[in-house]
């Protein structure tokens, strides 16, 4: 088996991810977006994905309070991670055909949730918000001048033969080139 999931034949998830996908275009209007080796789908002119499809199986968003729902009425289904905001149920390649049904109707529902304006969150506060502090003229020149004088100094360039030119010398004095 290689990391598609298929033996030497082709034979294994990818007929049924290609049907799925094929299926899924049929029930809602989406882009797909290739990236690496997943694919990204999401709702038309929209930016949030909705599902990605990899190697390893398929996963798809859900909302947070119906997520541990949906991951136990799929056999091989799980959560992504449970904290995050951002919820993502996955099911793994092998029980692509046992869920098909089930992850067609959970693929939907994550095309129209993300159609629906529901776009994953944003996982950090942006500090741009906040008010900056002024510092006043004559704290600003001191600080600065303390940053200034613990910079170590520059470490002065190494000696270079004066003959050639060309190399450092070495810590005898030598010339490492051994001609000069």
């Amino acid at each position: 088996m290689d990391e598609y999931g298929t033996d030497s034949a082709g034979v294994g998830a990818a007929p049924s991810v290609a049907r799925l996908l094929l299926e899924l275009r049929s029930r809602a209007t989406i882009d797909v977006k290739t990236l690496g080796k997943a694919l990204q789908v999401r709702p038309q002119g929209k930016t949030g994905v909705a599902v990605r499809i990899h190697p390893g199986g398929v996963d798809f968003a859900v909302d947070r309070d119906r997520a541990n729902d949906v991951a136990l009425s799929m056999p091989g289904a799980f959560v992504i991670d449970p904290d995050d905001p951002d919820c993502w149920v996955s099911v793994q390649a092998d029980y692509i055909d046992d869920n098909y049904d089930a992850l067609l109707d959970a693929t939907a529902e994550a095309v129209e949730l993300r159609a629906a304006g529901k776009p994953a969150p944003v996982k950090r506060a942006r500090a741009a918000a906040a008010p900056k502090a002024t510092v006043p003229k004559a704290a600003g020149t001191t600080a600065a001048k303390t940053r200034a004088a613990a910079k170590p100094a520059p470490r002065p360039d190494p000696p270079r033969c004066p003959k050639c030119r060309q190399y450092e010398l070495l810590a005898s004095g030598e010339c490492p080139s051994g001609y000069c």
